[in-house]
């Protein structure tokens, strides 16, 4: 079960707008990993062909915008537990080919199986065996031969690796906030919200739901994951 509640996160302390530059700021390598994840979806999707597409924790639809452009012909369902997320999702995304579903994505249960799977800079506010358990319903939702691409923020086994990251997180922190407001929210996100487990953790988890894994990108705390049933 998700660890904390909509109330708690960032986007309810400012407008959307502000959110939507933070989340780009505050995030380390964002746009280098949907650079990496867009990559992927063209390396395994045909933009004619209609696919099943799931986004876990759609946010302000970021993520989900590339993607819909990749893949116009495409079916998206898209879930957020803030009402005020799937507000701006619609805002951002439009209603052809989209449905919104307002729920915590780790207590849902859904209907159909999927091409497509995507969670970015979310599933961290999952414990271990909250993560664990994910990694096995998202495996039974797709289809043979479809894709989780899990864009995240990880640490790493080896403990004076993983403090040098977290010491670049804070870093990255301070040098990008637009202001001190900002440096405190999301400097007590990252400390006191987010729950991060380990790089080699998440691979065992997923090789042990059935995926095959592939590491696309890595960089401090920030890695995805290409992953295919």
């Amino acid at each position: 079960m998700t660890n904390v509640a909509a109330a708690e996160l960032n986007y309810h302390h400012y407008p959307l707008a502000k959110y939507d530059r933070d989340i780009v700021n505050a995030i380390p390598f964002h746009r280098e990993l949907h650079e990496q994840l867009l990559a992927a979806i063209e390396a395994h999707f045909d933009v004619n062909k209609n696919y099943q597409v799931l986004d876990l924790g759609v946010g302000t639809g970021l993520t989900t915008e590339l993607t819909k452009n990749y893949l116009p012909q495409s079916t998206f369902t898209v879930v957020d537990f803030s009402s005020k997320m799937l507000q701006r999702a619609k805002q951002r995304l439009g209603s052809a080919n989209i449905e919104y579903i307002l729920g915590d994505y780790s207590l849902l249960n859904f209907d159909h199986q999927y091409n497509l799977v995507t969670s970015v800079i979310g599933l961290h506010h999952q414990d271990s065996a909250g993560k664990r358990a994910l990694f096995k319903k998202i495996y039974k939702l797709l289809k043979p031969g479809g894709l989780f691409i899990l864009g995240d923020l990880m640490t790493s086994a080896n403990p004076h690796l993983s403090a040098a990251n977290t010491a670049y997180h804070y870093h990255h922190l301070v040098e990008q906030a637009t202001d001190e407001q900002t440096l405190t929210d999301w400097a007590h996100h990252h400390l006191f919200l987010n729950q991060l487990d380990t790089i080699e953790d998440h691979q065992q988890w997923l090789e042990d739901a059935g995926f095959k894994v592939e590491v696309a990108f890595q960089q401090w705390n920030t890695v995805l994951l290409v992953c295919r049933k």
